[in-house]
């Protein structure tokens, strides 16, 4: 986690200090641009766990009243998971109601988190394959993939704020001023449009490239808590599924351990099922 933060701040530093040589001179109002850039992201965060909760309808499972077996396997099994993987606090342990095999973590801390699972996956998978589902979405957590994500996309927002921000500027100055058109407005405006557009697309292919480099990972250290040929038995088992998560729930397709398989791996958040078993046989 120092590693990612000390990213972070350098990344944004570096942003500043550029700024600060173009424009010869530092404003200490350069330092809300991150901050802006950042805002989104981490508000995203924040409420991460409790909007999905509301999206899926999460039932939490609690530990001092089962109310059957199979919760009280899925808290155990979850239990030894996030001991072996040295987690400090138990996720909560959630379970939704969809027709597709999936399950996903989330929350702002390791602390605060919670992994959840689909009603179909634990109705149609056999114990090993919930075993490396479970152990995918630990891996999550104990891995801080959340908050690599949001500081990701804090840093991408950044960067197309700061590009964008001098046509916002030239905007804002042609609309106030008296030699200036309407047009002239209107066409800075139009340009702005184009170049956020552009910029935020290719920002979205990156955040989908380290997203796709996240879940590799979480494969390799879900394979290192179970063993691997447990991990592959899930991926096979997810890959035979065929039905689609209700609309409220697609829009959280990013943060599942399965994920609708795109024509290009570039423009998805998860590399395919095929790819990600090849990965761990090698």
């Amino acid at each position: 986690m120092k590693k990612r933060l000390g990213f972070f701040f350098a990344v944004n530093a570096g942003i500043i200090a550029t700024m600060s040589i173009v424009l010869q001179g530092f404003t200490p109002g350069f330092i809300i641009i991150p901050l802006l850039g950042s805002a989104g992201a981490f508000v995203s965060l924040f409420f991460s766990k409790w909007l999905a909760k509301k999206a899926h309808g999460v039932y939490i499972i609690d530990p001092q009243n089962f109310s059957s077996e199979l919760e009280k396997d899925l808290y155990e099994l979850v239990t030894e998971l996030s001991n072996k993987a040295n987690l400090s606090q138990m996720p909560e342990i959630g379970i939704y109601d969809s027709p597709d095999m999936n399950a996903f973590a989330t929350g702002m801390r390791k602390s605060s988190s919670m992994v959840a699972f689909s009603t179909a996956l634990l109705e149609n998978m056999d114990y090993e394959g919930v075993h490396g589902v479970a152990a995918h979405e630990i891996s999550h957590i104990a891995n801080g993939d959340m908050v690599t994500m949001t500081l990701i996309q804090a840093v991408v927002n950044t960067i197309v704020l700061i590009i964008t921000l001098p046509l916002r500027i030239f905007g804002w100055v042609s609309l106030f001023s008296d030699e200036a058109s309407f047009l002239s407005y209107l066409l800075i405006t139009i340009a702005r449009f184009i170049a956020t557009l552009i910029l935020t697309f290719v920002g979205s292919l990156i955040v989908k490239l380290f997203s796709r480099h996240r879940e590799f990972e979480a494969d390799k250290s879900a394979a290192k808590l179970i063993g691997g040929q447990s991990m592959i038995h899930a991926l096979k088992l997810l890959a035979q599924d065929t039905k689609q998560p209700p609309k409220l729930q697609q829009s959280y397709a990013s943060l599942k351990v399965s994920s609708p398989r795109k024509f290009f791996d570039i423009f998805s958040t998860h590399p395919s099922l095929e790819r990600r078993i090849e990965k761990l046989k090698n």
